[in-house]
This record gives structure tokens, sequence and C-alpha cells, in this order.
């Protein structure tokens, strides 16, 4: 019998079982699934909790007082829907840092556990304002009910301001952390809001601050009056630009009850009696006195307000207890902050983009007019010039209208104020020594700056010429401070100025004749006719300009603690005129203790500026109001 053998490599195959991987597949499967499971709830919890501010930020930026009840109960349901987010999200927070090399959301990740505590305490200071304003704005609302919703919120604010003090640390602790966020890094959405932060966070700092002054400030006591000056930095004063018109702003129990522009032209009396206009004014502007649309001959607008209020007291007779000043860069903000709108008298929707274009086409040709600028007779040119600046009103009731409606995103509107504080496009001086210091610390009054121990340089330039050529002039700043002597000696500064007016035109022999021509832009391209004065610290001396007209320049003392230098120059189109002022400064002032304050005048562009210290160089675009050397780490 023959056996048949089975060779071992063609048996039966039975395969082995492994029961550890069996469990090791049910255990990722599980594992994914509580991922999903957790992606999952945490989206949906993120979701609800995005859906709930936005559903509260249409309210409070609409009509929040017509349904305080569905406000109130949005507001809760933020709060509840974000408690639920950050119980699925907290667990997660500390591997958040991990994933900041992912691309776009990199940044998000890493700053999770800023952002949600940011979002809590951002909460927690929104419910407290509402438990504190809430109940005092139904009242008002109740018994007011055809009044706009800023005017009650003022109103409940002046009530309730013994209160506002108590969340001067709620605010520093959300302004601390925020501070450890770069805003801009994160995705658009989130970029947006958080970079405004810091601007909606000072103004309410300054609120809380000026709390126990607010009901005063309001007119709940009596009314006040305001004066809002506006400047036309196209034609470039000490303050920031010439005083085009003149508005007059009364508030009463914190409603708005007077809002009237006038032309500066008409803030006059043939038979005033007017202080003598500064030297320089009369020698070169051919002006002896001084009238309320020159009154702003001082750059420190506490002192150019000081001026104003006795002048328009004189003309007016009307007592004045604070001034604001807006020029065209802080009206490009606020109508970009606004958006579209229909003005009468405007062809087109206005919005920050084309303003200032559609602007200058109406100072042109004025709405529903027959006349322009450069008319063939006396008479047609006296019709347009009565008329020339009836625009403003009409763009001022238009925005005031669109706010007091409810149709205006406030907090896009407060963020753009207050980066026209920030810049100084907007200076607000008050008749209250409490108040003004607050907005004098903020930086928002408008004054010079120089700081005890630090070297201060400001640079004002003042139009002579009657044109807009600051519209086109472009400036570029050179500073140099050096020890030539020796640490133990005074210090010597070198500022060097460069002025480009870079239209190509002709404006044969630089007349100073005040004139209009036939068009705005033939006002730019004459020629610049202008004073420059540095502020530098007391008790620098004068060694040399050059640039200048030589019987121009002075030396004297100034505001503020300073020392003044000046000189005077014409620069015709399509020319650049270098001016050098070179001087020493106080012996207190040595290479290791240097400090530096820069203050760029309002009203001008970001000044491109380069510093020189003692052989350290620093470049930099100046578009705050203050630039410090040296810089903050």
């Amino acid at each position: 019998m023959i056996e048949q053998q089975i060779s071992p490599s063609r048996a039966p195959a039975h395969p082995t079982r492994h029961p550890w991987r069996i469990g090791c597949a049910f255990i990722a499967l599980a594992a994914l699934f509580l991922i999903a499971y957790k992606g999952i709830t945490l989206a949906w919890a993120g979701w609800n909790t995005y859906q709930s501010a936005m559903q509260l930020r249409a309210l409070a930026a609409t009509a929040p007082l017509d349904n305080p009840v569905a406000l109130q109960n949005t507001l809760d349901r933020l709060t509840e829907n974000y408690d639920e987010f950050t119980q699925e999200v907290d667990p997660l927070l500390p591997a958040a840092e991990w994933f900041g090399f992912v691309p776009t959301y990199g940044a998000l990740a890493a700053s999770a556990p800023e952002l949600v505590e940011a979002g809590r305490q951002a909460l927690d200071l929104t419910q407290a304002g509402s438990d504190l304003l809430a109940p005092t704005l139904a009242e008002l609302h109740a018994a007011q009910p055809d009044a706009s919703t800023p005017e009650l919120l003022l109103q409940a604010v002046a009530q309730q301001s013994a209160a506002l003090p108590e969340f001067a640390p709620r605010l520093e602790a959300l302004r601390a952390t925020l501070s450890t966020v770069d805003g801009a890094a994160l995705p658009g959405r989130l970029a947006a809001p958080l970079q405004a932060a810091p601007d909606l966070l000072a103004l309410a700092d300054v609120a809380t601050q000026l709390g126990p002054q607010l009901p005063a400030l309001l007119g709940m006591d009596r009314p006040k009056t305001y004066l809002l000056l506006v400047q036309n930095n196209h034609e470039l004063r000490a303050t920031g630009g010439f005083i085009a018109a003149i508005g007059r702003l009364t508030l009463d129990q914190g409603k708005l009850t007077e809002l009237d522009f006038a032309d500066s032209y008409e803030v006059y009396r043939a038979d005033g009696m007017y202080p003598p206009a500064p030297a320089a004014m009369q020698h070169y502007m051919n002006i002896p006195v001084l009238v309320m649309r020159d009154a702003n001959w001082s750059p420190d607008l506490p002192t150019t307000a000081q001026v104003a209020a006795a002048l328009y007291k004189s003309d007016m007779g009307v007592e004045v207890d604070g001034i604001a000043t807006v020029d065209l860069h802080a009206v490009r903000r606020i109508f970009s902050a606004l958006g579209e709108l229909q003005v009468a008298g405007f062809d087109d929707p206005i919005g920050g983009e084309n303003i200032e274009d559609q602007i200058v086409k109406l100072w042109e040709r004025p709405a529903e007019s027959d006349t322009a600028v450069g008319g063939d007779t006396p008479e047609t040119l006296g019709a347009w010039w009565s008329q020339r600046k009836e625009f403003i009103p009409r763009l001022a009731d238009a925005a005031l209208t669109k706010v007091q409606n409810g149709d205006a995103d406030l907090l896009a509107l407060t963020s753009a104020l207050v980066g026209a504080l920030r810049e100084r496009s907007i200076q607000v001086w008050l008749d209250n020594e409490e108040a003004d210091a607050v907005l004098h610390a903020q930086g928002w009054d408008g004054a010079l700056r120089p700081a005890t121990g630090s070297d201060f340089l400001a640079v004002v330039d003042t139009n002579m010429g009657y044109n807009k050529a600051d519209a086109a002039i472009e400036r570029a700043l050179d500073y140099r401070v050096d020890w030539p002597q020796g640490a133990d000696q005074p210090a010597q500064a070198t500022l060097t100025l460069t002025y480009t007016h870079p239209i190509e035109a002709d404006d044969p022999g630089c007349d100073l004749t005040p004139r209009y021509g036939d068009s705005y832009a033939a006002l730019v391209a004459r020629c610049y006719f202008d004073y420059v004065r540095v502020y530098a610290p007391a008790g620098s001396k004068l060694l040399e300009v050059t640039g200048v007209e030589p019987a121009s320049v002075t030396t004297q003392r100034g505001e503020q603690r300073t020392q003044v230098f000046t000189g005077y120059f014409i620069l015709p189109p399509h020319h650049t005129n270098t001016v050098t002022f070179t001087y020493t400064l106080p012996p207190d002032f040595t290479p290791d203790q240097y400090r530096l304050v820069l203050q760029r005048q309002s009203g001008t562009k970001a000044l491109p500026a380069t510093v020189h210290i003692h052989g350290v160089t620093q470049s930099t675009l100046v578009d705050d109001a203050v630039w410090e050397w040296p810089t903050s780490p």
C-alpha cells in the first residue's frame, strides 16, 4: 500500500486568530466615534453661540429699545450657549497651542485659551452693563416713546453714572487678556472685531473715568453748548486746518436740542472789538486782527479753545462749554463706518471712499444752484460764495438721522470715532477741569505733549497762501541728535524737513492775493506759502536755519513749556524745498538716558520720519498723534 504523503506546503491553511487586533480595531472605532461626536457637539455649541451673538449685535445696532425683552432674552441665550461651548472646549484648550503650525487657522488654535477667556470677560461686562442700564432705559423709553435710542442711552448713562467707575477693573482685565492675542494673524471674521476691540475698550474706559462728570457734560443740570470747528486740512492751520464752518450743538437733559452750522465768515461783527492778529499773520497775510475763522493759531488746542470761546462769546453772545475739531480725515472715517448714505443735493450715494470728491463737486457747484466757482460777474460769484458750504449741514443731518433712526452700526461708528481721536483728526477740549484731565490723559484733547525728562519735537505748518495746496504737499522729516563735544556737554539737534509740491502747474509770480480761480484743483495747484514752527524743549538754543527767508527766523517761548523756532518760505508747484534747523538741547539730556516724543501735526498725512540718536538710526511712518523713541519692545 502506497501511502500518500502530503507536503506541508500544500496542507490546508488554518487562519491564526489575534484577539488583540480585533480589540484595537474596536477601540480605534470607538475613539473615532468619540472624536466625531465631540467635534459635532463642539461645532454645534459654537454655531449656536455665533448665531446668538449675531442676533444680539443686530438688535443692539438697530432698535434695541423697541423690544427690550427680546434683547434681554437674546443676551441670556448667548450666555447659555457660550457656557455650553466653553464646557465642550475647555478640556481641549491645553492642547490647542500644539496646532499653531497649521496654515490659516493655526494662530486661532494657539490663541484659543485667551480668546475663550476674553469671551467670558466680554459677556460678563455686557451682562453687568445690561443689568445696570436696562431698567432705567425701559423707564425712559416708556416716558419718551419718540426719543431716539442714543438720546435715551445718554440719559440712562447720566442717571447711572455713579456706578460706572465700578466697571474699570473688568475693562482692565479684558484689555489685558486681549493684549496677548495678535488679532491681525487671525482669520478675517475674527481679525476685524479683535482689532477694533482696543478702540471700544478705550472709549468705555474714558466713560468710566468721566462717570462723575457725565451728568453735567450731558446737560442734566443746565443746557450745555459745544462748538464743532470743521477744519479743512487742505489749507493747513496749527490745529489741523482752516476753520471752514462752525457747528453749535446743545445738549439738554441728554437730548440734542440744537445742531446748527454756519460759514465761519458769518461769525463776525463789523462793530466787534478784536485782538491783534499774531505778528506773522499780520506781516505775511495782511490780516490785522484775529477773528473766529483764524482763531486756531496755537497748535495747543486747550490754548486755541480759550481764544475761540472768547471770540465766539463776543461775536454771538453765547458761552460755550467745550470745543471739538473735526477734519476731512475724520469725515472719511465716519462715513466709511456709516455705510452709503443718500444725501440731498448729492448725485451719488455718499461713503468714505467718495466723500471728498463729492464735497469738492458741491463746493464748486452748490446743489440746486445755477452758480459755480469762477462766475463771470460779481453777482454770480457772490451767489456762489454764499452757497458754497451748504453741503456741510446736509451731510451732518444725514449722518445724525441715520444714527438716531437706529440704522447705523454703532460698533463700527464707535471704532471710527476712537480711531479719529487717536490720530487727532478729532480733538476735544472741555470747560470742565476734571473731565478735560481725563481726555488729556488719553491724548484726545489736542494738547502739545512734551514729557518731563524727554526731548520733544513738533513741526507745525501754517498755510498762509489763501489756497488748498496742502492737499498735494508731501512732507518728510529727518532728525539727528549727537553729542559732538562729549556726553557731558549739551546735545546738538539737526532737524531737516523736506517739502515737495508734486503738481505740474504754473503759478506765475506766486501771487499771494486771495482768489478762487475756476476750480478747487486750481486752488491746490498754487504756490505753497508756509510759516513753519518747530517746538523743542524749553531752554533749547537756535544755532542756524536754512531754507527759509532769513528775516522770518525767530526764537521765543512757546506753549506747554517749549521753545519755538520759526521760518517762512514759498514753494512753487513741481518743486522741492529743504529746511534745516540746527539747535542745542538743554544740558540735562545725556546719551544713556535720552528719550524723544515726536508729535505729528493734526490734519497732516502720515509722516515719514528718520531719527538718528547717537549713532542709532530708525525709520518709521508716524500715523498716530505721537511717536516715541526708544520704541516700546
